[in-house]
């Protein structure tokens, strides 16, 4: 009998240190990552839902969950998770600044830029939130301002070169083409994953035909934004460039129209046909992709055009 009590207690010791250990794993695997949005969403929420969490490490598991949610365009559910957040850990940096990202992506940015504000008033070095409501007074139209978050984040200890090629794209759109130039130019010896911004630095007055050529032979035949790049060398109609985005996955067709129409109205407007840039601007703003820097420089240079 004693020995059946002693082995019933040794099953429960390890079914219990079991349990203790793969809690532990969801909280991990959440805090990790797997690379795939619906199984982090999976995991923060069994960590969550084990009741082994309190205070700021309940606030984290609340904040990846959220931004889990808001890559997977749950916009609402996010934020909701980054409010929750913020009620176990208010000085919780990281879901002020996630849920600013969610809130920009829903086209709320002035709500975003308080969110950025509070982050920084708590990390005042944080570079993601520079960079973050640099991208938001773009779109309000607060160029000089945004340029200066960018320059911020430049400073900052973790160093993004994403800023950097914000900040060349928000002194180009203020008119500034030498300096744009600068900031974008350094964007292409970095071999950062950029490769729009060779269409950039046409637009802000090195037309170099040799740059367009070589980033369009590096790239995969037909693969986007090739089909961009080639309108602009002249070797492809803005039609068959549409076509392509339209032809592009469900998931990303709107992206990837949001930046057709604005390339191609950027290239009209070089060209001085402000009716056709007007419409394209005009397509590219209706779209409603608002976490892109197309569809903010799309508001800035209509809103340009109508003055």
């Amino acid at each position: 009998m004693r020995r059946a009590i002693l082995l019933a207690l040794m099953g429960f010791a390890f079914a219990t240190t079991t349990a203790t250990a793969q809690i532990k794993d969801h909280a991990e695997v959440c805090f990790a990552g797997t690379g795939k949005f619906e199984l982090d969403i999976s995991f923060c929420s069994l960590a969550i839902q084990s009741k082994q969490h309190q205070g700021p490490s309940l606030a984290t598991l609340y904040a990846h969950r959220g931004r889990a949610k808001s890559e997977l365009g749950d916009l609402e559910g996010a934020v909701e998770d980054f409010g929750t957040a913020l009620a176990h850990n208010p000085a919780s940096a990281l879901a002020l600044n996630e849920r600013g990202r969610a809130r920009h992506k829903a086209g709320h940015n002035a709500d975003a830029i308080t969110d950025y504000d509070a982050a920084l008033a708590l990390n005042p070095n944080y570079g993601d939130a520079y960079r973050n409501r640099g991208a938001a007074r773009i779109h309000l139209g607060e160029l000089s301002r945004a340029i200066t978050d960018f320059e911020r984040a430049i400073a900052s200890v973790n160093y993004d070169p994403a800023s950097r090629i914000l900040r060349g794209i928000a002194r180009f759109l203020s008119g500034n083409g030498k300096a744009a130039i600068n900031d974008l130019s350094a964007a292409l010896t970095q071999a950062y994953p950029y490769p729009e911004v060779v269409l950039w630095l046409y637009l802000s007055g090195q037309q170099a035909q040799a740059t367009l050529s070589a980033t369009a032979e590096a790239m995969a035949a037909g693969g986007w934004p090739n089909a961009l790049i080639e309108v602009y060398r002249g070797k492809r109609s803005p039609a068959s460039a549409l076509e392509a985005a339209v032809h592009a996955r469900k998931d990303i067709q709107r992206r990837r129209l949001t930046q057709a129409h604005f390339y191609l109205g950027a290239l009209a407007q070089l060209q001085g046909d402000e009716m056709r840039a007007r419409q394209h601007y005009q397509a590219t703003i209706a779209l409603g992709v608002f976490d892109t820097i197309e569809h903010a420089a799309a508001r800035v240079r209509l809103q340009k055009l109508r003055q």
